[in-house]
């Protein structure tokens, strides 16, 4: 728990930060997996607002001692915490959600491997960032690592995948909202505590899941079976508060091209754990996938870690 805590003042730089990202978005990916199993038997907003609500719980040992920072936020910094909150809580947990209800994780979290490029994108419009050659590389074979196992998986006619346009759809408006969070984040990353952000941003979420997860209470026909509350206890802990920390602590120590990179070890984790704990087949293909997307990764973070 302590060393936890210290994600919120210390300054990552080089192979830590990277690290940080990769480990946060690994655990992201976990989250299409777990959301897979989640939408099954509860309903969306009543599924968000819960692991919301644990994460929250998780957050105010956490917060122990740095209630002066909030006190200390400005209405700019409230008001890209709200953004983050928006974009990359809510929207991305709701339209990620819906869009696993006619799309398979595994093809879900390929989806997902196209916030590289969206997130590249994003930074040189919003933030200025321009790529270099090495980066533009990297981020190219993150990319084509999700065109082979996306071709393949056409190819197959959709095996054991469920894919429909609607839902590649709002899994790729998730993708859009995912990179929204990282720019706004990086707008504030030096002012604001990566704990101090965490707490916020999920509060923030709560307060604006609050009535669409009641709405769901009320129509709520069933009971929440035991498997499903542990998903949501995973989706809060590790999905959220780990993931979260993780990424807002180390975003800012490095450039747009870098985090986008590393936002595709979430397509990577994804397949695998589709794997491992849906029976979803994997193939050849899947693999090259994944090594072209952690060979981007590392290409496109190698100009950071030499400039750290």
């Amino acid at each position: 728990m302590g060393k936890i805590k210290q994600l919120a003042g210390d300054r990552y730089q080089g192979p830590r930060a990277v690290a940080m990202l990769i480990g946060a978005m690994s655990l992201a990916g976990s989250s299409v997996v777990v959301g897979k199993m989640l939408v099954a038997s509860v309903p969306v907003f009543l599924a968000a607002f819960g692991s919301l609500l644990v994460a929250f719980a998780c957050m105010v040992p956490l917060m122990y001692g740095r209630l002066h920072e909030v006190r200390l936020l400005t209405r700019r910094e409230w008001f890209y915490l709200f953004l983050q909150g928006l974009c990359g809580i809510v929207l991305f947990r709701v339209f990620t959600l819906y869009g696993l209800h006619s799309t398979g994780a595994m093809q879900a979290g390929i989806i997902t491997g196209t916030t590289p490029a969206v997130l590249a994108v994003l930074s040189l419009l919003l933030l200025g960032e321009r790529l270099s050659a090495r980066a533009a590389l990297g981020v190219t074979l993150a990319m084509g690592g999700c065109i082979v196992i996306n071709i393949f998986a056409q190819g197959e006619g959709g095996e054991g995948i469920g894919n429909s346009p609607v839902g590649s759809l709002l899994i790729g408006a998730a993708v859009v909202c995912e990179a929204l969070f990282t720019i706004f984040r990086k707008r504030i990353a030096q002012t604001v505590s990566a704990t101090v952000n965490t707490a916020v941003l999920i509060f923030c979420s709560l307060l604006l899941l609050a009535i669409p997860a009641a709405w769901d209470v009320y129509h709520l026909t069933t009971g929440v079976s035991p498997a499903a509350i542990l998903a949501i206890f995973y989706y809060g802990v590790f999905a959220t508060v780990i993931a979260y920390l993780l990424w807002t602590a180390a975003v800012g120590r490095v450039n747009g091209a870098t985090a986008g990179a590393a936002t595709a070890a979430m397509p990577a984790s994804s397949v695998v754990l589709a794997v491992l704990f849906l029976g979803e087949r994997l193939h050849w293909p899947h693999l090259a996938g994944c090594l072209l997307i952690i060979a981007g990764i590392f290409i496109t973070s190698g100009l950071t870690l030499k400039s750290a």
